[in-house]
């Protein structure tokens, strides 16, 4: 009796041991290398840094860490991802803080990832999947991907299987020296590249479609108790570790603020009265009359406020220039 017992058990085992090996197979086939597996490698290894910028796909498309360091004299990463909810945020800053401790984090807000729920699917697991093993993965894995469906949990290449097709060539990325070397030029960034420390530059295109008016509308009622629980362990987790940390809000076309003025005067109030109670200074750039940018939709590749490279670097510059005569005050 006890012999069979132990075959079952050791049936069971194998079963969930294939299992595991086909799944992590059909993970490495069907998800390409993509920015974060580039960012996380790239912060570790090239760190470390002074600057450490976090925050959402405004930032990774308006933040050039280079031309910010030319101004600064400093030296920074744009850590900034496209559908980085402030749960993403708080763990990313913990992982790139393992190795090296910036002197300052600054935190590029978009207030639309305040007030919406994150979507299932693959953007979800996105950041998770390629965190080296450590306790804050474990922490990230039970505080947010446990809640997530089961899929994402147990099989992340379910969100992934359309790339099936597509196997072969993925296979071939991730054998080639280029991955190897974590050479960004493997990265498939439509429109754009991998152009420096985390900073995606977006070619511009005359002509181009840029859509219409899609940015979500600010309500102080509709803000999600995460959002607000994970910026308070941001402020925790500086405070402990020594490292300042300011919070920034980039310019989107004057033409979107036009569009729907309460909104932005209304976020811009919350979050003045949030970081001065959390005692975080904060810097809105909409509001910035001397800001030497083109907010016109030339320097925008659409409405929601993603600019093109060209405006970018010149926003960059404008950026150093603010955080270096920040330090410049705070020496004298």
């Amino acid at each position: 009796m006890k012999s069979k017992k132990r075959c079952k058990i050791i049936r069971i085992i194998l079963f969930l041991a294939i299992c595991a090996v086909l799944s992590g197979c059909l993970n490495w086939i069907t998800m390409p290398p993509n920015v974060v597996w580039m960012n996380l490698h790239k912060v570790k290894e090239e760190g470390p840094f002074d600057y450490l910028f976090i925050g959402t796909s405004h930032g990774q498309y308006g933040i050039s860490p280079g031309k910010v360091d030319e101004v600064t004299g400093k030296k920074s990463f744009n850590l900034c991802m496209a559908d980085e909810y402030p749960v993403d945020t708080y763990y990313l800053m913990k992982e790139a803080c393992r190795k090296h401790k910036p002197e300052k984090i600054i935190y590029e807000l978009d207030p639309s990832y305040w007030i919406l729920d994150q979507r299932l699917g693959s953007t979800s697991i996105f950041f998770y999947k390629e965190f080296p093993w450590s306790l804050n993965k474990a922490e990230y894995f039970v505080n947010k991907i446990m809640e997530l469906e089961f899929r994402g949990t147990l099989f992340p290449w379910s969100y992934y299987k359309n790339n099936l097709m597509q196997a072969k060539e993925t296979a071939k990325k991730k054998l080639s020296s280029a991955y190897q070397s974590h050479d960004p030029k493997i990265l498939d960034v439509p429109g754009g590249h991998y152009a420096d420390r985390g900073f995606l530059y977006q070619d511009k295109a005359e002509g181009a479609d840029k859509g219409t008016f899609n940015n979500v509308p600010w309500d102080e009622g509709q803000i999600r108790p995460a959002a607000l629980a994970y910026f308070r362990k941001m402020v925790r987790f500086c405070k402990e570790e020594g490292i300042e940390l300011e919070v920034i809000t980039l310019p989107v076309p004057a033409d979107t603020i036009a569009n729907m003025p309460d909104s932005f005067r209304q976020s811009d109030a919350y979050f003045k009265a949030l970081t001065k109670k959390y005692q975080v200074p904060y810097k809105n750039f909409n509001f910035d009359d001397g800001l030497n940018i083109d907010r016109s939709m030339e320097g925008y590749w659409d409405y929601d406020g993603h600019m093109y490279g060209e405006e970018a670097e010149k926003f960059s510059a404008e950026l150093g220039k603010y955080l270096s005569e920040k330090e410049t005050k705070k020496e004298n």
